[in-house]
């Protein structure tokens, strides 16, 4: 599943900067390419000098007839008006990418309380959808820290109003709540380059998984694009676990062992989803196995598809096998249409308008 990559924002553009090494990284341990492309776009100029892996001439700067590309000032209505007036300058440059044609999906990630991303966000995702139809619009919204809604409350009422504009304009919207993902005892920067690491990574077996060209890591139930678009709906949350194997296993004990492992795998998935959420409320569940061939088994994917149905029992389930790496066991799991998500609510509830 190949894709094209845009971040809106400072933390936007971070995210995307951590997928293009995402996509580095299946280049250099799969040799496979994952991305068709990356932008980074900002109205605030010294944003963009703080990335490293995006192309310089990928990094664009709006509005700065209005800004002085000194950026919004968390004012997104400033940036919804120069999204409506610029973005078509993004909407052009994506199709100028040597490998537009082969992008399956656009993915677009923002910090939803700057003033950037939660006012340009929405407007670029529907010129998107419109200029390219037969491409699904993707988005990661990642929600503000609870430190910055307690010092600056414009965090919340730009995070109701972005919520709001994004979920009719984007296909799925994948819920980070960055709090989830805090350490204490760390730097802020460590802790920021942390955060954006655990963002992407539940996407990498994703996506690696149906590129896949040698028939030894092709799996027996994989993963097609259209499982994965027809289950991606509305607010979705994602996860990833991983476990260790034992280096020895007796024969008799493997069948356990694996599902053993591969249960702890997927509660991890679970406890670690990108947003808090009721899996009952989701209209679509998929997940992908990823391990040795040889710990693959009938009985680790029957008991992974049955604890996923006894929790989410309103969701079509997708399922996958990925026969990939040595030693371990990883898992990832997706939720989405979810109808209510606890943490999206309250910020409406605090800006009804």
């Amino acid at each position: 599943m190949k894709f094209m990559a845009i971040g809106l924002g400072q933390a936007g553009g971070r995210i995307a900067d951590e997928l293009v090494r995402l996509d580095e990284r299946a280049g250099k341990t799969r040799r496979l390419k994952i991305l068709t492309g990356a932008f980074a776009v900002d109205t605030d100029a010294s944003s963009l000098r703080g990335l490293s892996s995006i192309k310089v001439d990928q990094r664009m700067v709006l509005g700065e007839a209005k800004t002085l590309g000194r950026g919004v000032g968390k004012d997104s209505l400033l940036g919804a008006q120069i999204a409506e007036e610029e973005g078509f300058k993004i909407v052009d440059s994506v199709r100028q990418t040597k490998r537009f044609a082969e992008t399956d999906f656009f993915l677009l990630a923002g910090g939803v309380g700057g003033g950037t991303a939660s006012g340009i966000l929405p407007v670029v995702a529907r010129l998107l959808k419109e200029r390219y139809p037969d491409k699904t619009v993707y988005v990661i919204a990642v929600l503000p820290f609870e430190h910055e809604e307690s010092i600056e409350p414009i965090f919340a009422k730009n995070a109701a109003s972005g919520l709001k504009s994004i979920q009719p304009a984007a296909d799925a919207v994948f819920l980070i709540d960055n709090e989830r993902f805090v350490r204490k005892g760390i730097s802020w920067q460590d802790n920021i380059n942390e955060i954006n690491q655990k963002i992407v990574e539940p996407f990498f077996n994703l996506l690696c998984s149906g590129e896949e060209k040698k028939a030894k890591h092709v799996g027996v139930s994989t993963l097609e694009v259209s499982d994965i678009i027809k289950t991606l709906s509305g607010w979705t949350a994602i996860g990833y676990g991983k476990t260790d194997l034992a280096l020895i296993t007796l024969p008799w004990d493997k069948s356990k062992d694996e599902t053993q492992k591969g249960a702890k795998a997927l509660e991890e998935a679970i406890s670690e989803l990108s947003i808090a959420c009721n899996p009952s409320d989701a209209s679509g569940a998929l997940y992908l196995v990823s391990a040795p061939p040889d710990e693959i088994g009938i009985s680790l994917i029957k008991y992974l598809g049955e604890y996923l149905r006894n929790i989410a029992p309103n969701a079509t389930i997708r399922y996958g096998d990925y026969p990939y790496g040595k030693g371990y066991i990883d898992i990832t799991v997706v939720l989405s249409g979810l109808k209510t998500v606890e943490k999206v609510n309250s910020y409406f509830a605090r800006s009804p308008s």
